[in-house]
C-alpha cells in the first residue's frame, strides 16, 4: 500500500507505446468493464484502442496501491454531466484522480485533498497557432505567447493551454465552460488566474502548477485547494501491472 497524505499529489507517467507485453495486454483487456470494453472495441485506430488499454490499466492499478481491499478489476467509476469520472467504489478516505493524455506520454494525477485536474502535452508545431491562440487567450495571454523568443514560442503557447485544460478539467465541466472564461498570468509566481464575471468561481481556491516532464512535454497541474506551498509532488514512472515502478522525480508545488 502506498502512503498518500492530505499535503501530497501523486502523479503516475507511462509512454503507452513501450507496453507491448501481449501476456499484460491480455491482463489489461480482462480488467475492463462491458462499457469500456465497448468503447475500446469502437476506436478505428490500433494506436487508440492501444492508449485505451494501456491508460484504463494504470488507473485501476495505481488507485489499487493506496486502497488494496479493492482489486484493480473491481474498480467503478460513474460520471459527472459533462463526463468527468469519479470514483464509485466506497473508500475509508476521499480520492481522487484525472487522467491525460498526449503523444507518447500518458499522466495519471491522485491526491486525497481535492478535486484535481492535470494536462499533459507533446509540444509539438501547431497549425495556424496565432489563430488559434487568439479563438482560445485572452489579449494578455496571447501577447506572453508571441513577446518572447521565437524558438520557445510552441513552448509558452502550451504553458498556457494546459494550465486552461487542467483547471477545467479539475472543475469537471468539460468544454461548456469557453477557454475565454479564465486568465493566466503565466509570469506569476506563484501561478494565479482571473475568472470572468459570467463564471462563478473564486481564484484563491486554487492551486496551478506548470513544468516540463523531459525534452518533449508539458504538463499543468490544478488542484482545487488554496495555493499551498507545503503540498508535495512526486512523479513516478512505471509499466502498469507489472512491478516495474519507480519514482523518478519529485517536485514540491512551490517550483
Amino acid at each position: 500500500m502506498l502512503s498518500l497524505s492530505p499535503q501530497q499529489v501523486h502523479i503516475w507517467l507511462v509512454d503507452p507505446t513501450t507496453v507491448t507485453d501481449p501476456n499484460l495486454l491480455d491482463l489489461y483487456a480482462q480488467l475492463l468493464t462491458p462499457d469500456e470494453q465497448a468503447k475500446w472495441q469502437r476506436y478505428r485506430f490500433d494506436k487508440d484502442k492501444h492508449q485505451h488499454l494501456v491508460t484504463r490499466a494504470l488507473i485501476r492499478d495505481t488507485l489499487s496501491r493506496y486502497e488494496p481491499a479493492v482489486a484493480p478489476a473491481d474498480w467503478r467509476f460513474e460520471l459527472n454531466p459533462h463526463g468527468k469520472p469519479a470514483i464509485a467504489n466506497p473508500l475509508r478516505q476521499p480520492l481522487y484522480f484525472n487522467l491525460s493524455h498526449t503523444q507518447n506520454l500518458a499522466a495519471l494525477a491522485v491526491t486525497r485533498k481535492a478535486a484535481i485536474g492535470v494536462d499533459v502535452e507533446k509540444i509539438k508545431p501547431v497549425e495556424q497557432v496565432r489563430g488559434l491562440a487568439e479563438r482560445c487567450f485572452a489579449n494578455e495571454e496571447i501577447r506572453y505567447v508571441f513577446s518572447g523568443e521565437p524558438e520557445s514560442l510552441l513552448r509558452r503557447f502550451f504553458k498556457v493551454w494546459t494550465l486552461k485544460e487542467a483547471y477545467i478539467k479539475a472543475f469537471g465541466c468539460g468544454m461548456s465552460l469557453s477557454l475565454h472564461s479564465l486568465v493566466f498570468n503565466p509570469l506569476a509566481d506563484p501561478l494565479v488566474v482571473r475568472f470572468e464575471s459570467h463564471h462563478e468561481d473564486h481564484p484563491g481556491a486554487w492551486t496551478f502548477r506548470h513544468w516540463a516532464v523531459g525534452a518533449e512535454h508539458l504538463l499543468s497541474l490544478a488542484l482545487n485547494v488554496p495555493e499551498q506551498r507545503s503540498i508535495g509532488v512526486e512523479i513516478f514512472q512505471g509499466v502498469p501491472l507489472s512491478g516495474a515502478i519507480s519514482p523518478t522525480l519529485a517536485y514540491s508545488l512551490s517550483k
